[in-house]
């Protein structure tokens, strides 16, 4: 047996490996993988549950399978709702399954800062082969895609937008569109299908159901890792699991890695960089009315994409949600309830995503739960704006015929023109903003001051004590972040055995 949860982990219990890893997601699944196949003995520890809990309503999913319960809220400039997964498979089991990789201009910009050529995008490139041939990367297609996203993507092509359909790690997609609250019918290759089976298959094994809430120090070196397993219904603690290691790996994801570090009180150790330089890729969407049937909630989720011309680090990207969600976005532009309804079935929309220069941070609070602050750049707003007016081109070349969006004051247009000139005056404040691509609180980096980790992973100021999620991007990436941080983590993990 190699997966473990509160029902078998009754009494207080100390055991040992050669690793030790929090978290199960894309990044902790894929070091560990590299351990197991390497021979060393892999343990991990997950806050989720062992099994995933899917139901077809995001309150499920809500409640087993995103962090917090889904209620993690960034303060500052304005108030933005922030979502990360968990659960054996963490993000992987909830997200759109977009595998994008990163613009090699990013690549090159961490092989620079790292002075390490691992991150080049020749060398990084042969990492994203292996990683996506593993989980099942390939193009959505037209014939599980769906209205939505085929509007999307004729609208691209009648413009000479590039892009189209868009790469996901999804081989057995039927096009349910309901990848945000768990694939029912096993079609998303999340991690626990691959990257976690190979390493349970070498050795691995998963302990879920235990919130990581110590790391052991001993004569100044990270020696493990202890936390409180629980129920995962009703959250009565029911014992205390330690793992003793040499090697100590934090994979929880750039929220989770420093509000852990935070609460188990190494994080002042770890210099002034832990939690500093939140980046989101903050966006809002562009939506519109169709005279023909759309039903939005259906095909493949997030199945189509485009770059705008000019417009670096701007993704516009499908906007897929179930029934509920796209009538509360609706309602936040200002519609009605039963007028929402009504207009249900014939709505079609995008997510414009922007690789942000803001700054924000993550701490914990005294009952260890997050503590987000994000403070946005200007600059990014007009971008965002500038991918909004791109992707209302879009969405009428595509046969849309009315434009709207989640912006508090703005109406219904015809055209991308008056879209535009209601679009332009408004603020920060009258968006409705969301992220779910936390990122770069624990970066790499050489200099200790800036940074928490090397670009071997280690910390700089724990010996023993190694990081690999998004937590460790050096900057904003500009697409969706899973499968770089599987190629991260890949790299850190083979520099390690």
């Amino acid at each position: 047996m190699s997966l473990f949860d509160h029902q078998d982990i009754t009494v207080d219990t100390e055991i040992t490996a050669d690793v030790v890893i929090v978290g199960t997601g894309p990044g902790g699944a894929a070091a560990g993988r590299v351990f197991a196949e390497a021979g060393l003995s892999v343990i991990w520890l997950e806050e989720g549950p062992k099994e995933s809990r899917f139901r077809p309503n995001q309150a499920n999913a809500t409640r087993y399978h995103y962090q917090e319960g889904g209620t993690m809220i960034a303060q500052g400039s304005t108030l933005m709702p922030v979502t990360a997964g968990r659960g054996v498979g963490g993000g992987s089991l909830v997200n759109s399954a977009l595998a994008f990789r990163a613009p090699d201009y990013v690549l090159q910009e961490w092989a620079d800062l790292l002075d390490d050529d691992r991150f080049s995008p020749e060398n990084a490139g042969l990492i994203y082969d292996e990683v996506s041939a593993i989980i099942g990367v390939g193009i959505t297609r037209a014939d599980i895609g769906g209205e939505n996203n085929a509007l999307i993507v004729r609208g691209a092509a009648a413009l000479g937008y590039e892009g189209g359909w868009a790469p996901r790690n999804t081989p057995g997609c039927i096009g349910c569109g309901l990848c945000n609250t768990g694939c029912l019918s096993g079609g998303k290759g999340s991690v626990d299908r691959n990257l976690i089976v190979m390493a349970r298959a070498a050795g691995a094994k998963v302990y879920a159901d235990t919130k990581v809430d110590q790391v052991l120090v001993e004569d100044g070196r990270a020696v493990g890792l202890s936390g409180q397993v629980h129920h995962p219904d009703t959250g009565e603690p029911i014992a205390r699991l330690t793992v003793r290691a040499p090697k100590v790996m934090i994979s929880a994801g750039a929220i989770g890695t420093p509000r852990l570090l935070f609460h188990a009180g190494i994080a002042d150790q770890l210099g002034p960089a832990v939690g500093k330089g939140l980046r989101v890729h903050p966006g809002s969407a562009v939506l519109a009315l169709c005279d023909h049937d759309v039903n939005i909630w259906t095909g493949a989720t997030q199945g189509a994409y485009f770059h705008v011309p000019g417009l670096p680090g701007v993704l516009p990207h499908t906007f897929n949600a179930p029934p509920e969600v796209v009538v509360m976005s609706l309602m936040s532009a200002g519609i009605g309830g039963k007028e929402a309804m009504d207009m249900l079935g014939k709505v079609c929309g995008i997510i414009v995503l922007v690789s942000d220069h803001g700054d924000g941070s993550v701490s914990a609070t005294h009952d260890g739960r997050a503590d987000i602050k994000y403070y946005f750049d200007d600059a990014d707003i007009d971008r965002c704006k500038a991918g909004m007016i791109a992707s209302a081109r879009v969405l009428l070349a595509g046969g849309a015929k009315t434009l709207f969006a989640p912006v508090r004051g703005l109406g219904f247009y015809d055209s991308v023109e008056a879209f535009e000139e209601a679009l332009m005056p408004t603020t920060l404040d009258d968006f409705t903003n969301y992220s779910a691509h936390p990122m770069a609180t624990c970066r790499m980096g050489l200099d200790p001051e800036t940074s928490v980790i090397g670009p071997s992973g280690e910390a700089h100021h724990l010996p023993g004590l190694y990081l690999a999620d998004a937590s460790v991007f050096p900057t904003s990436l500009g697409v969706n972040p899973q499968l770089t941080t599987m190629m991260t983590a890949t790299v850190i993990a083979k520099g390690m055995v």
